[in-house]
């Protein structure tokens, strides 16, 4: 007998008693059914999935490789608050959902079996489909992509790009972060120069400024871009930094 395998659509959300910008979530849904809903019932408000901003990233929380991992997947909105964690697996051609709660009195969820080709497919679907993103954000994301393959060049000057990011408060910059670590006579490393920038974004069209942004910072020494000074990471001025670095969100077992 064909085993039947549930089928995943991810969408991006926002409270709309804010802007159409703020508090937006990724929502997935299993055969139509909204997870959250129906792990909480008429209890949800105030319980909210990931940022699209962490997690539609290339080797973002719900990608799925060799190893399992958890993820934090439910949380009260103030974020201090777990609720709902998820492990993922891939077994053979299969992604693997399943489920552990952090309190009573939230309803048990049922394994989920996903065709791990559609299930990727959605992942990159829901990645590229960008209906969510205002024009800053969708700088973000594009510097982003256009640096993160480029290895090579940050490690010539020693370097590790810590975050590109962008906040609906902020909808006229793109934060970008970088830093460089020594280590001392113990062997353990520190932060020896931080570096950050606010690069302006305007309503020219956000491919061409990204470019601009990927190639002054390919061009050389990445310390030396126009506008990038050094600075720690908590003075630049925002308060929260998502995942645009390495998954720091996936805990492997």
């Amino acid at each position: 007998m064909t085993e039947e395998l549930n089928v995943l659509r991810l969408s991006v959300r926002n409270d709309p008693a804010f802007g159409p910008y703020e508090y937006l979530e990724v929502r997935p849904l299993v055969d139509g059914v909204d997870v959250i809903e129906a792990a909480f019932g008429q209890e949800d408000h105030g319980v909210q999935c990931g940022d699209p901003r962490d997690w539609l990233v290339p080797d973002g929380p719900l990608s799925v490789g060799e190893g399992a991992h958890w993820v934090e997947f439910a949380s009260k909105a103030c974020g201090c608050h777990d609720l709902l964690y998820l492990t993922l697996r891939r077994d053979g051609d299969i992604v693997v959902w399943s489920w552990e709660s952090a309190e009573a009195g939230i309803q048990a969820l049922p394994e989920y079996r996903f065709d791990a080709a559609q299930y990727d497919a959605e992942l990159e679907r829901a990645r590229r489909d960008g209906g969510w993103e205002w024009p800053a954000q969708t700088v973000s994301r594009l510097v982003l992509d256009g640096l993160r393959g480029q290895t090579g060049w940050l490690e010539r000057w020693s370097c590790e790009l810590g975050h590109v990011w962008t906040d609906p408060k902020h909808p006229g910059q793109v934060l970008l972060y970088f830093f460089r670590e020594e280590r001392d006579a113990q062997g353990r490393y520190g932060r020896a120069e931080e570096f950050a920038m606010m690069a302006p974004v305007t309503d020219e069209d956000p491919a061409r400024q990204a470019g601009r942004i990927v190639r002054a910072f390919l061009a050389g020494d990445p310390r030396t871009v126009d506008g990038l000074r050094p600075c720690p990471m908590d003075e630049v001025g925002y308060g929260h930094y998502h995942g645009d670095g390495p998954t720091p969100w996936k805990l492997h077992g």
